[in-house]
């Protein structure tokens, strides 16, 4: 496997794993005072997959 697959394989699961932590909080709500943290660590994860899928096409 491909340096290039081995990111874009992390970035799908790290994305994954953010929409279904995003799902089951609209399913049961979020805590009071989690909000903002919360949006931070979406926010902060969004970043992150962005900058990987440059990196993969730099490659």
């Amino acid at each position: 496997m491909a340096f290039g697959d081995d990111v874009h394989n992390r970035v799908k699961r790290i994305d994954a794993t953010m929409l279904s932590l995003v799902n089951t909080l609209r399913k049961f709500g979020v805590p009071k005072g989690l909000g903002a943290p919360l949006n931070n660590t979406r926010n902060a994860v969004g970043d992150l997959v962005a900058k990987m899928e440059m990196t993969q096409r730099r490659s």
